[in-house]
């Protein structure tokens, strides 16, 4: 069996990695250094939008992207001890970014959601993982966030901002805080960024209503501008 250095060593092989130039705040991949973002939500105010950045592992494309999709999907568990291992490597490979988290949670999914819970199981994996208890990653046998209801998705063609953003607050307002996370300085796990609207819509829920400090974030994969 590998260790979370060795799956965040091979991953470097073999998945996709974030483009030289990157966006600070989403992860995106930039034509130059100096270049602006296209995503709405990163010119928006820092006051406006409820999370600091996300980074992510490498980008959603060959061979992570199906990985991803028959995990998700298909109930592929096996691959949740991939990926929470991909989590706690990069956390040990990014020590210094993330030295300040005191809460490490995932983006819940609903109880009900089939074929699994696959935040759920991701962290579960990852909580597994960090055998030395390095980072404070949430017990998962009591989770501090969970989601009391299935919402509608925002995934497929023809999916505009708004539908996405009103998406994101559905599933914000699913939620239901299980332990406090008052001044706390939280890091939150999901499997793919798109367009922000979850990280804003969970991360205003987490500050405005459970008074954390900051929302960060960290996914498997960042779609790319024009991807599925």
């Amino acid at each position: 069996m590998g260790t979370p250095e060795i799956c965040a060593l091979c991953a470097t092989k073999t998945l996709r990695p974030l483009a030289q130039y990157h966006c600070k705040l989403c992860s995106q991949t930039l034509s130059a250094a100096d270049a602006s973002c296209r995503n709405p939500i990163c010119r928006w105010t820092p006051e406006q939008r409820f999370f600091t950045r996300v980074d992510a592992v490498a980008l959603f494309a060959a061979p992570l992207d199906a990985k991803i999709k028959k995990f998700k999907y298909d109930g592929a568990t096996g691959w949740a001890v991939i990926f929470g291992r991909l989590i706690v490597g990069w956390l040990n490979a990014h020590a210094d970014q993330v030295a300040d988290i005191n809460l490490i949670i995932g983006n819940p999914s609903a109880l009900e959601r089939a074929p699994i819970q696959h935040i759920e199981t991701i962290m579960l994996a990852a909580h597994a993982e960090d055998t030395a208890g390095r980072w404070p990653i949430a017990t998962p046998s009591s989770p501090v966030l969970v989601k009391t209801s299935e919402t509608k998705k925002s995934a497929g063609d023809g999916v505009t901002w708004s539908d996405k953003m009103e998406a994101a607050k559905a599933h914000a307002a699913a939620l239901k805080l299980r332990h406090s996370v008052e001044g706390k300085r939280i890091l939150l796990i999901d499997d793919v960024f798109t367009t922000g609207a979850t990280f804003h819509a969970v991360g205003k829920m987490l500050m405005t209503q459970g008074g954390a400090t900051e929302v960060r974030g960290l996914v498997l994969a960042r779609v790319p501008f024009g991807g599925s």
